[in-house]
């Protein structure tokens, strides 16, 4: 049709398009507010707020940050990532910005990429600003994993004989696939060939593999848990977390919920050293208190063309400079964030991870972590200084965008150029993104 009306071909056209998208410079895009909820402990306060509600909460408080500078109907796309989708919101994105009284008018989509579907949000609306393609879109992730639910896989079609089993959904979801793609039959570790394993089993391997100690993994918990208290009790979280009011039942006045509550402010590493292991009995260094948390809460990002942003008069907390993507064996996915900071550190042209003046890297669990600053070369004094996955909690699909928020306001409080995010996903799967400030 195209061809027959414009009397061209199929060459031309396609000598037309790559001129489209060469004939301009790229559109930078900026991060003109970003905002997060504490993070929720798991049946914590936030229990009785599901997804959608507390991606609305955030949502809401993104776009009244530009203080009525933007015209919510100028929204190009709405998405955030969220990986145990409520089962009464299909489409948790859509449901949320409606019920942020955003306009109906603006498109929405729900991203799972495990656990960095937060990141992958902000990603993909990267891209289409960057293409011209959009003007502005609101980004972030959210999870309420204390809300998710028990399942009955087997009642659909009649539980014919003998009791059926109810399954936890956290719990198979933690298994990222791994009932269908077990541990290789080949690999190194003998008692988990051709079985199932959860994500913390991974951490395990991780520890086979590169050889940490139990003490070392106890050390990276105790300082994330000191550094999430410090940056709480010091307040430096303050710009970035939106209190969530919180109802409590009837008759009873709703609660305001201001802070993070899932480190542990007073752990020491003697009482890290007592805890067992959880995924390899007796002999594995894998426990609760170095690993990540299970924990609810929303992060959002509003991101614009920079064109835009000076249009409408709003001053960029921080740009999107890079993005990096990467993969792994799923049975080491922790360990996937190394190919996406190599491949962001390629386009960029970055020889050395000490161009960054900070580092996110989630702690998924203490080994992940270890894995990754051992295999970059990271520098612990400047990497995730108020603390990460094992002392804030890690709300999976919220992480991704949360880990952006944290870094753009740690930028902008400390007067620093440039920082870098990434986190790892079950199955193998990573992204890194780089901010800068000019």
């Amino acid at each position: 049709g195209i061809n027959a009306e414009y009397g061209t071909s199929n060459k031309s056209l396609k000598r037309c398009f790559v001129r489209c998208l060469f004939s301009e410079k790229m559109r930078r895009v900026a991060i003109v507010s970003a905002c997060r909820t504490p993070i929720g402990g798991f049946g914590g306060s936030l229990k009785p707020l599901r997804a959608p509600q507390l991606a609305a909460h955030v949502m809401k408080e993104a776009v009244a940050q530009t203080q009525g500078k933007l015209d919510p109907a100028k929204l190009g796309d709405v998405r955030f990532g969220n990986c145990m989708e409520d089962n009464d919101a299909l489409n948790t994105t859509r449901v949320a910005m409606l019920l942020a009284g955003l306009p109906q008018t603006v498109p929405a989509a729900t991203v799972n990429r495990v656990c960095t579907s937060g990141m992958e949000s902000t990603v993909i609306a990267m891209h289409q600003i960057q293409a011209g393609f959009i003007d502005c879109a609101l980004t972030g992730g959210v999870e309420s994993m204390s809300n998710a639910p028990y399942l009955l896989p087997s009642a659909r079609w009649g539980q014919r004989l003998q009791d059926g089993a109810m399954k936890d959904s956290i719990i198979h979801a933690l298994h990222c696939g791994s009932s269908f793609l077990p541990y290789p039959k080949d690999g190194p570790v003998e008692w988990a060939r051709g079985k199932p394993y959860i994500m913390g089993a991974t951490a395990e391997f991780l520890v086979q593999k590169y050889g940490f100690t139990r003490e070392e993994q106890d050390e990276v918990a105790f300082q994330s848990n000191k550094n999430a208290q410090a940056a709480v009790e010091s307040g430096r979280f303050a710009e970035e977390i939106v209190p969530v009011p919180v109802p409590q039942g009837r008759k009873k006045p709703v609660k305001m919920v201001e802070r993070d509550e899932h480190f542990r402010p007073d752990v020491t590493l003697e009482a890290l050293a007592k805890l067992p292991p959880v995924f390899i009995p007796k002999t594995g260094t894998v426990t609760a208190g170095n690993s990540s948390g299970i924990n609810d809460g929303a992060s959002a990002t509003l991101i614009m063309a920079e064109d835009m942003a000076k249009e409408l008069g709003l001053e960029p907390l921080a740009f999107i400079s890079g993005v990096g993507m990467g993969a792994c064996e799923p049975e080491l996915m922790g360990v996937s964030p190394v190919p996406a900071v190599k491949d962001l550190m390629r386009r960029l042209g970055h020889t050395s991870v000490n161009v960054w003046d900070r580092v996110e890297v989630n702690e998924a669990f203490a080994a992940q972590y270890l894995a990754v600053e051992r295999e970059l070369g990271l520098d612990r004094s400047i990497t995730n200084v108020n603390g990460s996955g094992i002392g804030l909690g890690h709300p999976v699909g919220a992480t991704g965008n949360r880990l952006l928020v944290t870094l753009a306001h740690e930028l902008r409080l400390n007067n620093l150029d440039r920082g870098m995010a990434t986190l790892c996903g079950g199955g193998g799967v990573s992204l890194a993104v780089e901010l800068t400030r000019a």
